[in-house]
C-alpha cells in the first residue's frame, strides 16, 4: 500500500528512481549524455524539495520493509515521477503508486492527469486508461517522451476530503 513519503525516504527513494532509469536501456540506449542529463537531478536533496512543496503530493511503496517505488503528482495534474525499482516491475506497487496518486487528484478537483512517457513505460500508461495526447518529443539526447493524459471522475463537493 503507497504512503504519503517523508524527507527520510529521500536516499531511498532516489535509488530507486536512478536504478529505475539507469535499467531502461530501451529508452538511453546507453548512451552516457542521455543517462548523465536525465539522472542529474535526481539527487536527495531535490526530493526533500520536491516533497516539500505544497503543490505536490508524494507516495512511495515498500515491499518487506525496502523502499520499492515512488510517485510525484504537482497541483496541476502532471506526474512528475513515477519509477519502480528494477526486480519489482509487474507486481502491482506501479497499480498502488498511481491508484494513492488519483485518489489526491480527484481530491483536488482536477479533471485530468498528464505526463511524459518513456517508450517503455506507455504500455504500464495505457493499461492504467491514459491515452496519447500529442507528439513524442526529443529529451536528454536520443531519449523520447510521448505525452499521455487521463480523463478523472470528479467527486461532487460534498464528498470531496479536505487537503
Amino acid at each position: 500500500m503507497a504512503r504519503p513519503a517523508t524527507a527520510d525516504d529521500a536516499r531511498d527513494a532516489i535509488q530507486v528512481v536512478r536504478d529505475a532509469i539507469t535499467a531502461c536501456a530501451a529508452d538511453h540506449r546507453n548512451d552516457p549524455a542521455t543517462l548523465e542529463r536525465w539522472l542529474a537531478n535526481k539527487q536527495p536533496k531535490n526530493f526533500e524539495r520536491w516533497i516539500a512543496n505544497p503543490d505536490n503530493f508524494c507516495v512511495v511503496e515498500e515491499v518487506d520493509g525496502k523502499l520499492r517505488g515512488v510517485g510525484v503528482l504537482r497541483r496541476d495534474g502532471e506526474l512528475l515521477l513515477f519509477y519502480v525499482a528494477p526486480g519489482h516491475w509487474r507486481r502491482g506497487l506501479g497499480r498502488d503508486i498511481h491508484a494513492a496518486l488519483e485518489t489526491r487528484a480527484i481530491e483536488w478537483g482536477l479533471p485530468k492527469l498528464h505526463l511524459e512517457s518513456t517508450f517503455a513505460a506507455r504500455r504500464f500508461y495505457e493499461s492504467m486508461g491514459y491515452r496519447p495526447d500529442g507528439h513524442a518529443r526529443p529529451l536528454f539526447g536520443v531519449l523520447s517522451v510521448y505525452p499521455y493524459a487521463k480523463r478523472l471522475r470528479l467527486l461532487s463537493a460534498a464528498s470531496k476530503k479536505p487537503d
